[in-house]
């Protein structure tokens, strides 16, 4: 018996940018960090909703529904890196401490991007299916 779990994040989807070295260590971009710690916010509100499974194998299937500006650069569809896209999300889950226990557990990703729709949100749709 599967079982299916389904999360909206409703901040805008931000790529992981490349992280960057100094004599002080590695960091990421500040939008990139903010979106880290904005989407970790957004996870802890309901992680006691979805407990850790050590033991399960999930696959993970997500929704990156990004913002579309008046006159997008490339109007077909966003501009980001898709496996960029998927990286704070599956970490923010396992840094909330939720659902499981390190994300070595996902057996399978699919991913998709797309500008939102006319009086659509943006945000993230977050489908996990345990196996």
């Amino acid at each position: 018996m599967t079982s299916n779990i389904e999360i909206f994040l409703s901040n805008k989807p931000v790529s992981a940018s490349r992280p960057r070295v100094s004599s002080y260590g590695s960091y990421y971009s500040k939008s990139y960090e903010n979106y880290r710690k904005e989407t970790a916010l957004l996870l802890k509100k309901i992680a006691k909703l979805y407990p850790i499974d050590e033991k399960q194998l999930f696959r993970v299937e997500m929704e990156f529904i990004c913002y579309k500006p008046k006159q997008p650069s490339n109007k077909d569809c966003p501009r980001y890196d898709i496996d960029n896209l998927v990286k704070a999300p599956l970490d923010s889950i396992t840094k909330a401490k939720m659902i499981w226990k390190d994300d070595i557990q996902i057996t399978e990703i699919t991913a998709s991007k797309r500008y939102q729709e006319k009086g659509e949100d943006y945000g993230t749709v977050i489908r996990i299916i345990k196996l």
